[in-house]
């Protein structure tokens, strides 16, 4: 193991594989597999994406090209080292103002929206980039079960990393706002339960341990009458922006 390896440790706000708890590396691994169905033959756009982890399954499953972007140095040279391979590219940026000269069939965005202070921005710039068929498939933590203790948007979350949080209703208002075009049915969760007020309410006040979030599964299924822990987004481009 060289010294980039040795230094990328798992600190909470990006996932390593192999050093973190299995939960969270089955929750990881679970939306690039889910992406993965999605992105034959395409160009994809992986923003936010740490140590890189996610490019294998997404070349594997027929990504035409992969291009991973991240804000941190060290993420990227780790990326570089551990997965670069043909079709496969690595690049420091900035999910608000990076660039590319190419355009994609698919952006993946996960665990990233939260830490994001300009979300506009951000997500301007992901429709920019998006081919005219193009989707973005963005995931995020869900507020009510994540950070019980916030009620708002504005409410600062449990992780101390976040910036934000929201509900699967609150993101797809803004990613509507911003020129996508969510279908209800393409909301998918993770780790989903029966919501009970009496659990919530007993969370927020005591930090009571969320047990739920280990015995039920890492699996993306649509979001009907249960309550995901994550919750991930297809958003497709809207034709001409109508």
């Amino acid at each position: 193991m060289n010294a980039t390896q040795k230094s990328m440790e798992f600190s909470g706000e990006r996932f390593v594989p192999g050093k973190s708890c299995r939960r969270i590396e089955a929750d990881h691994i679970e939306r690039y597999r889910f992406a993965s169905t999605y992105v034959k033959n395409k160009a994809v756009l992986d923003i936010a994406c740490g140590s890189g982890y996610g490019s294998r399954l997404l070349t594997e499953a027929g990504a035409s090209q992969y291009v991973g972007v991240d804000i941190s140095e060290e993420s990227i040279r780790y990326a570089t080292q551990e997965y670069n391979s043909v079709n496969t590219s690595f690049l420091i940026g900035d999910i608000c103002n990076f660039r590319s000269t190419d355009s994609y069939g698919i952006i993946v965005c996960f665990e990233t929206i939260e830490h994001v202070s300009c979300i506009h921005s951000a997500l301007d710039n992901l429709y920019s980039m998006l081919n005219s068929d193009g989707m973005l498939i963005i995931s995020s933590p869900n507020r009510i079960v994540t950070s019980p203790r916030a009620r708002n948007i504005s409410d600062k979350p449990a992780n101390k990393y976040h910036v934000q949080e929201f509900t699967p209703n609150e993101l797809e208002s803004i990613l509507n706002n911003r020129g996508f075009h969510v279908n209800t049915k393409e909301i998918f969760g993770q780790r989903q339960r029966y919501s009970d007020s009496i659990i919530q309410t007993l969370i927020r006040a005591t930090h009571f341990p969320d047990i739920f979030a280990f015995i039920t599964s890492p699996k993306l299924t649509p979001v009907v009458h249960l309550t995901p822990r994550y919750f991930v987004i297809i958003a497709r481009k809207k034709k001409n922006n109508a």
